[in-house]
């Protein structure tokens, strides 16, 4: 049997099937029924191995792993992906009212192999981000169609040369009504038309003609996005602003291109007075970008401080691992010294970017990482990456929990909570181009800054009781599995 064994941390959901409704404890969801090709097989072998590869390993390796059951309760006649949930302990994932999803997971490798990155920054798409908004009555009945709202447009795709921008709406694909049955066409597909709407002030949509946009292809969706140093004209601050979408090391294994656009940004950024980093759009990644993106953005005495620990369950020996703000990792780039930063988060921030949260309070205070926005996810554990190539299966069981160096890691439950609470749904008609000091976050964390914030005006709604949340093109990118070669060889660094 041949079985590879590599490391990872997790800081990504499950990426659950993509039923047209939310899983998200902030969302108001609107379920309808999956169809038949979004149902996953769950296929029974007939050979016990791969079942005692699976148990061996989780009994060994998994952080919950005194939870499994014993074996004399274990039903080895399951399909593989039922046994492989009948291990995992109640405190894996989130399971209340509106989740119920596990972290760990298992999937096969027979048809396609497994990608060593935790998000295909070359992706087949038409190169936007969306959020679904189901349509209903005043009565909350659901009409049968949603419209989809871009969070932002990926440079040189089809979508950004059709002309579509963030904030705009399309109402309709192919003149059909976006449902159920037709939404994955925002994914990528062939060449298509999509009717078009803004949504203005006094709370309605307005039709904005239709763009015609050209099939999906290969982008590239470099996670630094969008930076600029905005002059504030009544403080005469200079205001650093960077929107970081997933943490993302390279677009190719090795090549680091990503990190050393970080490296080259934070010279850009010395010498501002405040700083605003923008993740309300990131769901995580490798933790050794964190460990950059931090090490920049830190005060600079946490310099070759405590990053983060992991612990790891009672079998491991070492159990605990520990990341540090190396100085090293900021070769050719700088540390820009800040005693205070201001964060944009959302309920769609999770995992290494609540990490970079929870990592800086103790060297900037609590009170000096400012949250604007919504709560986060709560994610705050790591997984290691087992493949069975002999039958083809990779599981990606959680194996560890993150603290900071007060060993504080209690978010796990609720995420944080920002002292600024702003929703982008009570605020549809302030979503501008990132940089915009208009935009209803930005704008939000620019008042604060200069002293004028006013929170009855920042609650103010927008919008009307006709639309829920439902899904997010996001999600897709929600992978557990984050393989982050030689960690614990870092982690002695």
């Amino acid at each position: 049997m041949n079985i590879k064994r590599t490391f990872a941390i997790v800081f990504f959901a499950v990426a659950l099937p993509f039923f047209f409704y939310s899983c998200s404890k902030d969302d108001d969801e609107i379920i309808t029924t999956p169809t038949e090709e979004e149902e996953e097989d769950d296929p029974v072998v007939s050979t016990e191995s791969v079942y005692t590869w699976i148990e061996s390993e989780m009994r060994e390796k998994y952080y919950w792993y005194s939870e499994i059951p014993a074996a004399s309760s274990l039903n080895y006649k399951l399909g593989v992906l039922d046994f492989f949930d009948s291990l995992l302990s109640s405190k894996d994932g989130k399971h209340n009212d509106s989740s119920d999803y596990f972290y760990s997971y298992i999937e096969s490798t027979s048809d396609v192999s497994a990608s060593t990155k935790s998000i295909s920054q070359t992706d087949y798409s038409y190169g936007f981000e969306f959020q679904i908004y189901n349509m209903v009555d005043q009565n909350d009945n659901p009409l049968g169609y949603s419209y989809a709202h871009i969070l932002y447009v990926v440079p040189n795709s089809p979508a950004s040369e059709a002309g579509i921008k963030r904030g705009m709406w399309i109402t309709k694909i192919d003149g059909k009504n976006i449902t159920a049955s037709n939404y994955t066409t925002l994914l990528g597909s062939t060449a298509t038309k999509f009717t078009m709407a803004t949504f203005e002030t006094d709370k309605r949509f307005v039709a904005a003609g239709d763009i015609s946009i050209s099939s999906a292809r290969a982008i590239e969706d470099d996670p630094v996005h969008y930076h600029t140093i905005i002059t504030d004209q009544k403080s005469g601050k200079k205001i650093g602003y960077l929107v970081y979408n997933h943490f993302t090391d390279s677009k190719t294994d090795g090549d680091e291109k990503y990190n050393k656009e970080l490296l080259a940004l934070s010279k850009e950024f010395a010498g501002v007075d405040e700083f605003v980093l923008d993740l309300r759009y990131n769901g995580g990644g490798l933790i050794t970008c964190a460990q950059l993106l931090s090490t920049i953005l830190a005060p600079s005495s946490a310099l070759n401080q405590t990053f983060c620990n992991m612990t790891f369950n009672d079998k491991q020996s070492p159990r605990t691992y520990n990341l540090s703000y190396s100085s090293r990792l900021i070769s050719g780039g700088t540390n820009l010294n800040l005693s205070k930063l201001y964060v944009l988060v959302s309920g769609r921030t999770a995992s290494a970017s609540e990490l970079v949260i929870n990592a800086l309070r103790p060297y900037m205070g609590d009170a000096n990482v400012i949250l604007i926005g919504e709560q986060t996810e709560g994610k705050n554990v790591g997984s290691e990456t087992f493949e069975n190539t002999t039958y083809k299966w990779e599981m990606h069981p959680i194996t560890c929990q993150i603290y900071n160096s007060k060993g504080e890691s209690d978010f796990y439950v609720n995420g944080f909570t920002p002292k600024y609470q702003v929703a982008e749904i009570d605020h549809l008609d302030k979503i501008f181009d990132f940089g915009n000091t208009d935009e209803i976050m930005l704008s939000t964390a620019i008042s604060i800054i200069n002293g004028t914030y006013s929170a009855t005006k920042a609650s103010t709604r927008s919008t009307t009781t006709q639309l829920r949340r439902g899904k997010s093109s996001l999600e897709r990118k929600a992978t557990n599995g984050v393989v982050v070669d030689g960690i614990r060889q870092t982690a002695k660094q």
